[in-house]
């Protein structure tokens, strides 16, 4: 296994997000988490740029330079972590109906699939299908820098052929007399050529050659030829230097390392999408469990109701009768939530394409991390300079800027006329009969003949040329237009997922309070119905209002929840809106170099790793 993105090591890891206790405090950003440590391209021989690729690095270094001081500029008042403290924090042991029997069977008799968030990570690492899709993306790109280079390989190159001329003369110059003139020639050539970086292009064969005739003329006859040649052929303006020759190699090296970078963009948002379905069914269980409860809850009502029958029988009855709706009508929203349980599990499985627990098969997935609930601990500006240096997209944004400049360099070299330098040397030998030897020994006992000169060409106009270097001109200014933008989009997600991330905190924390309250009223009503419950006095109307306050406790306790898992889900939202997610989750990116096929034809495979344990319960250390 080679790896090709690893996660770093723990010292090296991106900061919590939440504060796990007392003991916690606040991390910066690992020095060297920017994106080309992060996202390496492919590796190789560094080439050298030119000076049109160091301007648009230092483009590139300007503009991240300018959001880099705005991001220090963000003082937004409503996302200080001192707003944090208006309201008490939610205990990490608070009681719920839920909290214990989330983890419990539901249906006697299934399998049990106990799942912590991080083992259903590695499971959608190994299994899913969606995932492999996306780890043949950089396989496929790389393809393009080997047949980039492909270009400069030697090749070989060979050709035979046999004549036999059958024609009438009309000159005794052509056989020394009247009649046909009859002539056998067979000829072979076998040579290699090359491209260098340099542009030129060099060629050495030789060929051979066998001749007889009927003419008096040719002596010897029969006779065999041999004639070495090395041609050279070198641009001197268009197309001449390396950067010109090497421009279609750093082009896939920059195509290679998007494929990269759109690996890791694409499994960060699988992995958040099985984090989304995983707290869903982490919901949909607890919600079961909740309404489990406050159908049981209001049972015991109405069975008190019933109880009292004979106090007051016509107060009593209507009560009754309303009470045992709402009975039937909370024990038919049972059906639904166990339908709600089933979906969730199902489109779990869908992701992870685990075959444990295949589509449609029985067993259930039991939830085993708990949510999190400590408040965040990171403030915006950290969350935003970890979004501009780590975020894949604006990786893929810099590559493309810079293959605009490249490009544009090939067709400002494309501008210039077409001047090549050519130069020949041969060597040449001849022998009687058919004695291949005897022309080999008599070609290198000669001299040489050569051959030296120019070749020119050139559109006069230059329209196809002058067009093609003003639209890379336009996309080169596109690109740092789209830097720009793809910046500014990182940024506003990392705001806006920071934001939503301070507000579910607060919004949880507004919750607990409302749960907490209405706790208190059923327990008050408990208490004043013990001590009003004599056997002569009516409480019907106190037990409707405990029946209203049942429900209402129930609306406080399923929105508590509901802001719980949307809390949770935000913090993993905000870690891939820092672009560290996997990053966060000990994530390696492995080659595997004994894939399928053999030789040259062998199939490498990308395997996605998590290596760490650690199970944050919100996709976020």
């Amino acid at each position: 296994m080679t790896p090709v993105v690893a996660a770093p090591a723990a010292p090296m890891a991106g900061p919590s997000l939440v504060s796990q206790g007392p003991a916690a405090t606040s991390a910066g950003l690992p020095v060297g988490s920017d994106i080309e440590s992060r996202f390496p391209s492919p590796g190789g021989k560094a080439l050298k740029p030119s000076k049109s690729e160091l301007g648009t690095n230092q483009v590139i270094e300007d503009i991240v330079s300018e959001y880099q001081a705005r991001i220090e500029q963000m003082e937004a008042s409503d996302l200080g972590l001192g707003r944090l403290g208006q309201l008490p924090t939610v205990p990490v042991d608070f009681e719920a109906k839920w909290a214990g029997k989330i983890t419990s069977a539901f249906w006697p008799g299934e399998k049990r699939h106990i799942e912590s968030l991080a083992n259903v990570y590695a499971k959608s690492l190994t299994y899913s299908n969606q995932i492999k899709v996306f780890s043949e993306i950089p396989l496929i790109r790389e393809t393009g820098l080997q047949e980039a280079k492909g270009e400069f390989d030697f090749t070989a190159f060979a050709e035979a052929r046999a004549m036999h001329t059958d024609e009438p003369t009309s000159s005794r110059l052509t056989t020394g007399e009247t009649g046909r003139f009859l002539e056998n020639r067979r000829e072979g050539e076998a040579g290699i050529g090359k491209k260098f970086l340099t542009g030129s292009e060099v060629r050495f064969s030789d060929r051979l050659s066998t001749l007889d005739n009927n003419s008096d003329f040719l002596d010897p006859n029969p006779q065999t030829g041999s004639e070495g040649v090395l041609s050279v052929v070198h641009p001197l303006l268009r197309g001449a230097g390396t950067n010109y020759q090497q421009s279609k190699i750093k082009i896939a090296k920059l195509d290679a390392g998007m494929g990269i970078a759109e690996l890791v963009r694409q499994v960060e948002s699988h992995l958040l999408e099985v984090n989304r379905a995983y707290w869903t069914v982490y919901l949909s269980r607890a919600a079961l469990v909740q309404r489990q409860a406050l159908v049981e809850e209001t049972r015991s009502v109405v069975g008190r109701m019933e109880d009292r029958k004979g106090v007051d029988p016509e107060a009593t009855r209507s009560e009754l009768l309303r009470a045992t709706s709402s009975l039937k009508e909370r024990e038919a929203t049972l059906i639904r939530g166990e339908m709600a349980v089933r979906n969730a599990e199902e489109h779990l499985r869908m992701l992870v394409n685990d075959p444990d627990f295949a589509l449609g098969t029985g067993g259930e997935i039991i939830p085993a991390t708990p949510p999190l609930l400590g408040g965040p601990r990171l403030d915006l500006k950290t969350i935003a300079r970890a979004a501009l240096e780590s975020r894949a997209e604006v990786l893929q944004a810099v590559y493309s800027l810079q293959a605009a400049t490249i490009r544009s360099d090939v067709d400002k070299s494309d501008l210039k006329p077409k001047l090549n330098a050519i130069g020949e040397v041969t060597l040449a030998g001849n022998d009687g009969g058919r004695d291949v030897r005897g022309a080999f020994n008599d070609q290198v006992q000669h001299g040489t003949g050569w051959l030296a000169g120019l070749s020119f060409e050139s559109s006069l106009e230059r329209n196809s040329a002058k067009a093609r270097n003003l639209r890379r001109q336009h996309e080169i200014r596109q690109q740092t237009y789209q830097l720009r933008t793809t910046i500014d989009t990182v940024l506003m997600e990392a705001v806006v997922s920071y934001r939503e991330v301070m507000t579910a905190y607060r919004d949880m924390q507004g919750k607990y309070q409302a749960v907490l309250a209405s706790r208190e009223e059923l327990r008050a009503l408990n208490e004043r119905l013990d001590l009003d419950a004599g056997e002569d006095k009516t409480v019907g109307y106190q037990l409707q209002l405990i029946l209203d306050s049942i429900e209402r406790n129930q609306v406080a306790e399923e929105e508590f929840l509901v802001s719980v898992v949307a809390y949770n889900t935000s913090l993993a939202y905000l870690e891939r809106a820092k672009g560290t997610f996997i990053q966060s989750e000990d994530v390696d990116i492995l080659r595997n170099e004994t894939g399928e096929g053999k030789g040259w034809f062998q199939m490498d495979t990308l395997e996605l790793r998590k290596s760490g344990d650690d199970d944050s319960g919100a996709g976020a250390k």
